[in-house]
């Protein structure tokens, strides 16, 4: 028995020092990765001990970095050997990241745009990464990925544990020995996922055969082609789940699909919005799966490889063409431009599943790669087709109805609801896109109190009824019923606006508040959906953080309970007040209004220093 514990410990110590050398070798491997990664968790730090500050343009112009580093590094290690070389592919991939920084740096905000843009070319270069090791090598596009897989989900795992680990050592710190600031528990949480993890993940990635390779001999290389058979092997459970409850839930979740297809091919099929996101889901369930199964020889995992591709051609060529039909009705959309695109991708990964033998899977990564570029490179990317899209539909839906008159728009009620609704669509469109300041005929808060009606003759009408279909709420205090106010044991009042397109540095700055010869600052922060009032001293430290959007959440429901449709708030059901040990607050509002999902509002804050 002694013997056995002191083997299990033997082997326990070997894995610990295997993994050790590992963390080293890919510290070594990636010197250029490792620095991005050092200055994102950098970043990150500096962003959770300043809450108010954005640092969201460098995290990703980080992470950027450290993908094109670590797509460069592999390419050296497959196909060259000098390090003039390793420099020059280094260099290339800084001088592309700086090119990302300066390409984002004009923007006000990391908006919608930007966002999509920089997540669909992570995306591209992870497919890359994947991709490069299996170029015109022995090893296969599937068995890199199922490298990457493994390698992901093992690090998410043990990322998650450590994590758990290390938050639960510093909670008994703070509840037994000593108080710890909140702040601690995101900084562990930073070392571990923004260090830790990608350099765990990468210590999972051998060096691939690659041209340093060729003809050598002795213990070295048969080392190496060991590690990279364990790293593209298939675990026995994965295999198991994969051809034995994977394959056959997506075959019956086929089944489901063709049979609706079937049943209302002359109907809802072309016209059901619903059924586009399923059928893209279902797609990508395909496509991964395929991939996944490549490697496995059993008959579910052979009959699935046989079958399912072809059931996918037809299938997502149907939904491409009617993602195609309704841009004649609807417009193309960022979106929209994504989902055909996909559509596409989806038709010719099926072609190459079906009719090429699987070695030459990688060619799918190869399109994906080239597709991403295209959506994400003007003149043809999807925001730029999307917004000359949508800005024509608009112009030419005015002019059709003699609204659009000399570089101006010129109110009309009375037009078709069809017109109404694609008034209203394009606009919100180009309104939630922040699109509306390149367009001279368009007031720039179109959607702001009341001035969609000034500007095109009718409120917004989202469905055949004329209904408003964003659910628009108001509010509004009533000073003729309640002209007074108890501002007791207050000590100051705060007049302030809530808009949504108030610039977010503007809103961060904060209001000055002097009391007792203290000053603080009462700041907005409008983050998506969320809103808050928080309140800071003289060293920037938070003393309370009201929550704006359930306190309007509030008063909206209260204007809701009124009987009749003219009776507006009494101040006591204006009023929500939020307290803590440090500060007592309270919100009269002066009005409240909610529509496109903002919440615009005018209200003022009363405060208490306790």
């Amino acid at each position: 028995m002694k013997k056995r514990k002191k083997v299990m410990l033997m082997n326990v110590v070997k894995g610990l020092r295997n993994k050790l050398i590992g963390l080293i070798e890919a510290v070594n491997r990636y010197p250029l990765t490792m620095l991005f990664l050092l200055a994102a968790a950098t970043v990150n730090m500096n962003m959770i001990n300043n809450e108010t500050e954005s640092y969201t343009k460098y995290l990703f112009t980080f992470v950027i970095g450290a993908l094109l580093s670590a797509v460069a590094q592999q390419t050296f290690e497959r196909f060259f050997t000098k390090v003039s070389e390793r420099l020059l592919l280094m260099g290339g991939a800084a001088v592309l990241t700086a090119g990302y920084f300066f390409a984002i740096r004009s923007a006000s905000t990391f908006n919608m745009e930007i966002g999509t843009k920089t997540g669909v070319a992570i995306f591209a270069l992870v497919m890359a990464f994947i991709w490069v090791q299996s170029i015109k090598s022995k090893i296969t596009f599937n068995e890199s990925f199922m490298s990457v897989f493994k390698a992901f989900f093992i690090t998410v795992l043990f990322s998650a544990v450590i994590s758990i680990g290390l938050d639960a050592i510093l909670l008994a710190v703070d509840q037994l020995l000593f108080s710890l600031d909140y702040k601690a528990y995101w900084h562990v949480l930073n070392i571990v996922f923004s260090l830790f993890a990608p350099t765990f993940f990468l210590s999972f990635t051998p060096p691939y055969p690659g041209k340093k390779d060729a003809g050598r001999l002795g213990g070295n290389k048969a080392l190496q082609e060991r590690k990279v058979a364990k790293a593209v092997d298939t675990p026995k459970l994965l295999g198991i789940l994969i051809s034995y409850i994977i394959i056959p839930l997506t075959a019956v979740y086929t089944v489901i699909l063709l049979a609706y297809v079937l049943l209302n091919i002359r109907g809802d099929f072309w016209t059901n919005n619903l059924l586009e996101p399923m059928l893209v889901s279902y797609a990508i369930t395909v496509i991964l799966v395929y991939i996944l199964a490549s490697n496995l020889e059993n008959q579910f995992a052979v009959l699935f490889r046989k079958i399912f591709p072809k059931v996918l051609i037809p299938i997502v060529l149907f939904q491409t063409i009617a993602s195609v039909l309704r841009i004649g009705e609807m417009g193309l959309t960022h979106g929209r431009y994504y989902v055909i695109l996909f559509g596409i991708f989806a038709i010719i990964a099926g072609v190459i599943f079906s009719f090429f033998p699987i070695r030459k899977n990688g060619l799918i990564a190869a399109v994906l790669i080239v597709f991403s570029a295209i959506s994400i490179i003007p003149p043809v990317d999807a925001f730029t087709v999307s917004r000359v899209n949508q800005i024509n539909l608009l112009k030419s839906t005015l002019t059709e109805n003699g609204m659009l008159e000399d570089g101006k728009v010129v109110p009309n009620a009375d037009i078709s609801t069809k017109d109404k609704k694609t008034i209203t669509r394009t606009v919100s469109y180009l309104d939630s896109m922040d699109y509306i300041d390149d367009i001279n005929w368009l007031p720039d808060n179109v959607f702001y109190y009341g001035n969609f009606k000034d500007t095109f003759g009718f409120e917004e009408v989202y469905d055949e009824e004329g209904r408003r279909q964003d659910d628009s709420r108001f509010a509004y205090l009533d000073w003729d019923r309640s002209p007074m106010v108890n501002i007791e044991n207050y000590d100051r009042m705060v007049h302030l606006y809530i808009d949504p397109y108030e610039k977010k540095q503007d809103a961060a700055a904060g209001i000055p508040v002097e009391i007792d010869n203290q000053t603080y600052k009462l700041k907005k922060v409008i983050d998506g959906k969320d809103i808050y009032l928080i309140l800071v001293d003289g060293e920037n430290q938070e003393l309370i953080r009201f929550d704006a959007k359930k306190a309007f959440d509030q008063i909206l429901e209260n204007q809701k309970e009124l009987k009749g449709d003219n009776d507006n708030l009494t101040v006591e059901k204006a009023t929500v007040t939020e307290e803590n040990d440090a500060v007592r607050m309270s919100i009269v509002a002066n009005s409240v209004d909610y529509s496109n999902s903002r919440y615009n509002a005018d209200l003022y804050a009363f405060i208490q220093i306790k």
